[in-house]
């Protein structure tokens, strides 16, 4: 039998007339509109806010995307009520997505679940919304506010009573052998909403570390993501491995204080925050431990690509730190090296002046071409083709080692370079007559 919290208890900040009415107060008016069209549409049944959208509205947080329940078919009913309007169906599990502005609406069917193996998908099938809850993740999660007719809030696992603790807690002991990458989600909400894990949860999320192997990589790579796309990533990484749940990916993944520091400078702007992210957590791995780190969680290209380079980087210390190394020379030797992976470099290098010539690299010379274009080098003589190409590589080295500083210095090393062109020629001509002459 759930817990209902009904209309009548009007004297409490979380009665749900009150709360139905401040949900909707912060949504744009064609949100609005349009949850009153799924539950118009949806005769099967009620129509409910779920999950996330009711824990932060209970919190006092702001409303960030609409997830709602239908008991009835979710597709169906979103189709109906907002026909005119794209939407991204699941028939596997009968949901739905759409977005009105800046707002995503996400619509699932209520239902129960069968788990016949760790790891894997469940089966599913249409259920009541008390099936539906007690389904969920986290007690947190698991509470519903009905948008049609009386408002009555839901909470049959007790959600509201460890909201108010702040506790993250497992809805039955199975949980994390049912769906292991719960694990990842419980330390993510704790750090992010400043919840504790709940104390038999934190014993049922270590003795299930070892269910992490029967997830696929797909999945792991998500959660993985989710994180490192979270406000404070790297306290959520650091939850992570302090729990375990990073080396039950792979042995040598480890996330620390300095990690976190890197992450929260971000690197230099236009770095791609998930290819920098996941080269931070597989800095000061080999070449072959990235392979299989990249291996396990099917990272996308650019993500394997950083990682990849990241192992490859780590030896270039003496090298960048050579008392002859000149600028020109380290940009030649970096910019083989996407800039995610030297951005983990520089967070993470043993050699404090690698770090810095990384970095400066990253911030300043990666960003210095030359004033003049391949036209120009063209007017003045060099011929098209790889030669162009030659002299503006040249220019820019001379602009990075302070030899030019303005448009006339180029000019004047272009003319040099066009005139060396020309000598070479010549003398190669004067060669080949000479040997024709016999």
């Amino acid at each position: 039998m759930h817990r209902a919290y009904t209309a009548a208890m009007t004297s409490t900040a979380h009665a749900p007339a009150a709360l139905r009415e401040r949900m909707l107060s912060q949504l744009p008016a064609e949100v609005r509109d349009v949850l009153a069209r799924i539950a118009a549409a949806n005769a099967a049944g009620h129509t409910y806010a779920v999950g996330g959208m009711v824990r932060d509205l209970l919190l006092g947080r702001t409303i960030v995307d609409v997830d709602l329940a239908t008991e009835g078919d979710a597709i169906l009913a979103l189709r109906r009520a907002v026909p005119e309007t794209k939407l991204t169906a699941h028939t596997r599990f009968r949901t739905a997505t759409t977005r009105v502005g800046d707002i995503e609406i996400d619509v699932v069917t209520a239902r129960s679940e069968i788990y016949v193996r760790p790891g894997s998908l469940p089966h599913v099938a249409p259920s009541t919304i008390d099936h539906d809850l007690r389904r969920r993740d986290f007690s947190m999660n698991a509470i519903a506010l009905r948008l049609d007719d009386d408002a009555i809030l839901l909470d049959p696992c007790n959600g509201v009573d460890d909201i108010n603790a702040r506790l993250v807690r497992v809805l039955h002991p199975r949980s994390f052998d049912d769906d292991p990458t719960r694990m990842f989600r419980a330390v993510r909400y704790a750090e992010r909403l400043g919840f504790s894990v709940e104390s038999q949860t934190e014993s049922l999320l270590t003795a299930a570390l070892p269910s992490a192997r029967t997830v696929s990589p797909a999945r792991l790579r998500r959660e993985i993501e989710l994180m490192l796309l979270e406000s404070d990533a790297g306290d959520v990484l650091e939850a992570a491995d302090k729990r375990g749940l990073l080396r039950a990916i792979h042995p040598r993944l480890k996330w620390d204080d300095e990690k976190t520091s890197g992450l929260a400078q971000g690197g230099p702007q236009r770095i791609a925050r998930l290819p920098f992210g996941f080269a931070l957590l597989a800095s000061r791995v080999s070449r072959e431990e990235a392979a299989a780190v990249i291996d396990r969680l099917r990272l996308t290209r650019d993500e394997a690509a950083a990682v990849t380079a990241t192992a490859t980087m780590r030896d270039l210390g003496r090298t960048l730190r050579r008392p002859d190394a000149k600028p020109s020379g380290i940009v030649l030797l970096l910019e083989k090296f996407p800039a995610p992976a030297i951005a983990a470099y520089a967070a993470t290098a043993d050699d404090t002046i690698a770090r810095q010539l990384a970095l400066r690299y990253l911030e300043e010379w990666r960003h210095v071409k030359p004033l003049l274009r391949g036209d120009a080098l063209a007017g003045m003589g060099v011929p098209t083709g790889p030669l162009i190409k030659r002299g503006l590589q040249l220019i820019r080295a001379a602009r990075l080692d302070g030899w030019a500083n303005d448009k006339g210095d180029e000019r004047a090393l272009a003319l040099r370079f066009a005139k060396s062109i020309r000598d070479s020629t010549t003398a190669n001509a004067e060669i080949k007559l000479h040997s024709n002459g016999h």
